[in-house]
């Protein structure tokens, strides 16, 4: 019996030294700190450690770019992605790094090489993210025929992309091709009903086909859903009734912070700034980020869209998610 107890106490401390371990593991901390701070000095002391490997070094120097490139310090980001390419120059998320900071930067032509490069080295599931990401680039250079080249490849590799699909409408426009651009906004939609920014770019486009009341339609959708979208105000006024839908959209959005402070105040921050009194629970103005394609209905309508530990559940009403749905996505404009 205490030989028993002993190897079960052995056994156990084993085990408690291995979580302490990987809890102090210098490239997890790296990894995983949410802070820029953090991250900065975690990522710092892998890339400065004797001990580190090349492969942690150069995964070290990929995520200080991104924590430098999310502070807006480019050269520095572009230094970091740089040296980890020089470590690891197969290592596709530094190539992807660097394309995102030379997009930020206008360096367009250098951002689509680094994306050519990510793309070929790439496993294929990453790359519906990397064709997204690389259309967007040849759509910032005008080359509508490249982008739309990307685009179909990311809807052919995930054919239920609503993102893909509206901004394939983009790349159609440019192009001219009205009808297409209309095809792919339309789909885009049937997709993600609540998908407010294909609304407006298809409100846009009616518009410009002088079809008034369908671009006045499309628009009021986008501005209900999301009235951060200050082009879609500023076309309703162009088309006469700005006044009549904003008046109805922040109506929406009183009623959605009514509730949010009602519901979900105890554990999330519901304004505009201020931490979450539940360090579980995501600041409510941080949503529209993590679910922008779904413009925040279906996870809020799970139950907000990172449930925690002590969320309780609640039964709502289609007015009460549109109401939360479009405070939250109104966040975004501050």
């Amino acid at each position: 019996m205490s030989r028993l107890l002993s190897t079960g106490i052995l056994t156990c401390l084993l085990m408690l030294l291995s979580i302490v371990s990987a809890a102090a593991d210098p490239l997890d901390e790296c990894r995983r700190a949410r802070r820029g701070n953090d991250r900065l000095a975690a990522c710092s002391a892998v890339i400065g450690s004797p001990a580190a490997s090349s492969e942690a070094r150069a995964q070290a120097y990929r995520y200080r770019g991104r924590a430098r490139a999310d502070a807006g310090a480019h050269a520095e980001a572009l230094a970091d992605f740089g040296a980890a390419i020089e470590l690891a120059p197969a290592y596709w998320p530094a190539w992807e790094g660097r394309a995102a900071v030379l997009v930020a930067s206008g360096e367009i032509s250098g951002a689509i090489a680094a994306y050519d490069a990510a793309i070929r080295l790439a496993p294929d599931a990453a790359r519906f993210q990397l064709h997204l990401e690389r259309g967007h680039a040849f759509l910032a250079i005008g080359n509508a025929d490249a982008a739309i080249f990307d685009f179909s490849e990311a809807v052919r590799r995930n054919p239920k992309s609503a993102v893909a699909l509206n901004n394939r409408g983009l790349a159609h426009r440019r192009k001219g091709d009205l009808a297409q651009a209309w095809a792919d906004y339309t789909a885009a939609i049937q997709l993600s009903p609540i998908y407010a920014q294909a609304y407006a770019n298809r409100g846009y486009l009616e518009e410009a086909r002088g079809r008034i009341d369908d671009a006045r339609w499309n628009l009021k959708q986008a501005l209900m859903i999301d009235p951060s979208l200050a082009a879609a105000r500023q076309a309703l006024a162009r088309l006469g009734i700005a006044d009549e839908v904003t008046r109805e959209a922040d109506a929406r959005v009183a009623a959605g912070m009514a509730l949010a402070e009602q519901w979900c105040a105890r554990c999330h921050a519901v304004g505009y700034d201020g931490e979450s009194p539940n360090a579980k629970a995501p600041p409510l103005r941080s949503l529209s980020r993590r679910h922008p394609q779904l413009a925040l209905r279906e996870p809020v309508e799970r139950g907000i869209a990172a449930p925690h530990d002590e969320m309780p559940r609640f039964v709502m009403s289609d007015a009460d998610i549109d109401g939360i749905v479009a405070y939250v996505n109104s966040l975004a404009a501050r």
